[in-house]
């Protein structure tokens, strides 16, 4: 549901929350709906920030991520897993 938090850089903060509370080595997986007609219909009025499957892995790794996965079905879906780096 990252699609309903209101802007793309309060999304960016729930990245950087998530990677912070994770413990090192956790792993954080996402699935969110990706842009379609029938998704913008279902949205009418409501908040939709979708995700950009180009610029995620860019953002997860600012929010201090590894990124393992990106994985973008047009039109369905996009779906992520990235993990919190070992302790050094």
């Amino acid at each position: 549901m990252l699609h309903h938090v209101p802007s793309v850089a309060q999304q960016d903060a729930l990245f950087a929350e998530a990677c912070r509370v994770l413990r090192p080595g956790g792993a954080f997986r996402g699935v969110d709906s990706d842009l379609s007609i029938g998704f913008r219909l279902l949205h009418l009025g409501d908040t939709m920030v979708v995700l950009d499957p180009a610029t995620l892995p860019d953002r997860l790794r600012r929010a201090g991520f590894a990124v393992d996965t990106v994985a973008h079905r047009p039109r369905r879906e996009i779906s992520f897993t990235a993990r919190r780096p070992p302790a050094s």
